[in-house]
């Protein structure tokens, strides 16, 4: 089976097109790894996405599948590997199954940025990546968030509630990166303790998290805590476009231009994947660009 249109990504952006292709009678399916709904998912509360003050990041997640599934959408739950843009149509190979279509749109989003140390060893024995998500898990703990900017001023916001207390520990000289609003929150917690100009050395612990050791003003101090969060930012997914020929920049985004086209006829990419701005409105609307553009593209193709 060749398809007009796959879909690979089904974050904000991926799910965009997926609808507004639906609704144009393509015949496409959408290729998600994990869940649907994307990175949106683990956020605490979205207070800046048009037509909601405040919603649940996982409620707004399930809005955008559940919208596209109304109008049908088919995602498939697989892991790709790599793509040969050398033959038309395309081929998407995966997991599970090799795939055919006639234009690709990626949209596979970011992952996140790992701290480089031994947290590997820690990953569900005290170190996530998500405080939404785990938060739960250290109710009256207290707990350690690694990380800079935004991300990290919200996810201790999201655990302060929760837990008994946050120590927000940053390399930067000051969280300056962030949000006023975040920043004025996080100065009238009263159960966050920010500790700037630290790096991190090692996670201290023998079956589970200990603490951190970190580097502080030149000397070596360990910081006790039974969770460390770690939230350093993103990276792009796209080692799967690695000898794609798709063009990258040094980074690992998916260059795009403003139509999101990429550098090969019949590939576009939207969203996080294509770098810019980390937002959801961002996102949505490179979603519907993406879509146009290969709705044009597979236009072309009919009339030849």
């Amino acid at each position: 089976m060749v398809y007009d249109l796959i879909i690979i990504g089904a974050g904000p952006a991926g799910l965009t097109a997926g609808i507004y292709g639906m609704r144009a009678k393509l015949n496409m399916a959408c290729i998600e790894k994990e869940n649907e709904g994307g990175k949106i998912a683990e956020a605490g509360a979205v207070e800046n996405y048009p037509g909601f003050e405040n919603i649940k990041g996982y409620e707004l997640a399930q809005n955008f599948s559940n919208h596209a599934k109304k109008f049908g959408l088919n995602i498939i739950h697989d892991n790709i590997q790599n793509i040969d843009t050398t033959a038309r149509p395309f081929k998407i190979m995966g997991d599970n199954e090799t795939y055919k279509a006639n234009a690709i749109i990626l949209a596979t989003g970011t992952k996140d940025k790992k701290l480089g140390l031994n947290e590997d060893e820690f990953v569900g024995k005290g170190v996530s990546y998500c405080a939404t998500c785990d938060a739960f898990f250290y109710v009256g703990k207290e707990v350690i968030v690694v990380g800079k900017g935004t991300p990290a001023v919200m996810s201790a916001l999201n655990l302060k509630d929760i837990v008994k207390k946050v120590i927000l520990i940053t390399e930067e000289p000051e969280i300056k990166a962030a949000e006023p609003i975040m920043l004025e929150r996080l100065n009238n917690s009263e159960n966050i303790e920010l500790i700037t100009n630290a790096k991190p050395l090692k996670i201290i612990g023998e079956n589970k998290v200990e603490g951190l050791l970190i580097s502080l003003n030149g000397d070596e101090k360990e910081i006790k805590s039974e969770g460390i969060f770690i939230t350093m930012g993103h990276i792009p997914n796209s080692e799967y476009l690695k000898d794609s020929g798709i063009e990258l920049t040094k980074r690992g985004f998916v260059k795009v231009d403003k139509n999101c086209k990429t550098n090969i006829e019949g590939i576009f990419a939207c969203g996080d994947i294509a770098g810019g701005i980390l937002q959801v409105s961002k996102a949505v609307g490179e979603g519907a660009v993406a879509l146009a553009s290969a709705s044009r593209y597979l236009d072309k193709l009919d009339s030849k």
